[in-house]
């Protein structure tokens, strides 16, 4: 069995076959599209790559993509990696396949960037298949919140805005972060882009700022939520403030819900919204590449790191 990249041709030949494991809201030919859009953005164009596993007779038995991140370990800035997208065919499955894969790439990623600081993923299948590949999991938990109408006396930013609003957000004194890029949360907004075309619906604005607190977010119209991505508060207060005026944006763009990844950086009261477990949706894990990195170094867990 042999890693191989993908060409365009095998790529959106996967994009025919993960339809409906993860096109939902949208037509064979919108998917691919859809993902021909992302593969062409500048934050995919600059560090993502899509991985085959494939047998001896070059069939290809599973797939995944990885993204090169910002990440900053003990003080010093490197490299992380994202995967996502693992796939592998029903008739193929309970082979071990993805599990194969999942070690391949890492070590071909591990080889090529020999300073980075390790690889990280979102899983919807459980910890079990990539504990197997040495990843460690984080239990985490999500805040849904109704939207709902807001007074809309904050601060609300466009798209112009983001790069200089992300830059006043800086990320936490923790021993390991993974921080988006502009283009990361820009990857984010086109996917939002998208939809909103093909579907007929209206976006969002992007975020919002309100004194110190401070949030961006997106549309995820297939799963009719907004999403936020990033947000960083002073205090509890603050922090629901932000999340009102999410619950606003959301109302506005015809969405059904607010969804937040808890995060440190943006501190809430304990009984704002439903707070659910991520263990089923979005489990995030890690595989540490530096020397002392684990993940309880990873606190700081934004949705804008999921792919």
């Amino acid at each position: 069995m042999r890693l191989v990249t993908a060409t365009e041709a095998q790529a959106s030949e996967r994009d025919r076959l993960t339809h409906a494991a993860w096109g939902q809201r949208l037509s064979l030919d919108d998917f691919r599209a859809r993902e021909i859009r992302l593969r062409n953005h500048p934050w995919s164009r600059s560090g993502m790559t899509t991985w085959l596993w494939t047998g001896a007779g070059g069939e290809i038995l599973s797939s995944c993509e990885s993204f090169a991140m910002r990440s900053r370990f003990r003080g010093a800035w490197s490299v992380s990696f994202g995967i996502a997208s693992v796939f592998t065919e029903v008739r193929l499955r309970g082979r071990g396949h993805a599990l194969a894969m999942m070690e391949a790439v890492t070590a071909v990623l591990r080889r090529r960037a020999p300073e980075a600081h390790g690889v990280i993923l979102f899983s919807e299948v459980g910890a079990t298949l990539y504990e197997r590949a040495g990843f460690q999991p984080l239990h985490l938990h999500d805040r849904v919140l109704e939207a709902r109408p807001a007074a809309g006396a904050a601060r609300r930013i466009g798209e112009a805005e983001v790069p200089a609003l992300l830059a006043r957000m800086a990320p936490p004194d923790d021993p390991f972060v993974i921080w988006p890029t502009a283009e990361q949360i820009d990857w984010h907004l086109e996917r939002a882009r998208f939809y909103a075309e093909r579907l007929g619906r209206t976006l969002p604005t992007c975020g919002v700022e309100l004194g110190e607190a401070r949030a961006l977010w997106c549309a995820d119209f297939k799963n009719d939520r907004l999403a936020v991505l990033l947000a960083t508060a002073p205090d509890e207060a603050a922090g629901a403030a932000l999340l009102r005026e999410a619950q606003g944006a959301a109302a506005a763009a015809g969405l059904a819900e607010v969804r937040v990844w808890e995060t440190p950086s943006l501190p809430l009261p304990a009984t704002l919204g439903r707070r659910i477990s991520r263990d089923d949706d979005a489990l995030p894990m890690l595989l540490p590449f530096a020397a002392g990195l684990d993940a309880g170094a990873w606190r700081e867990v934004p949705r804008a790191l999921w792919l």
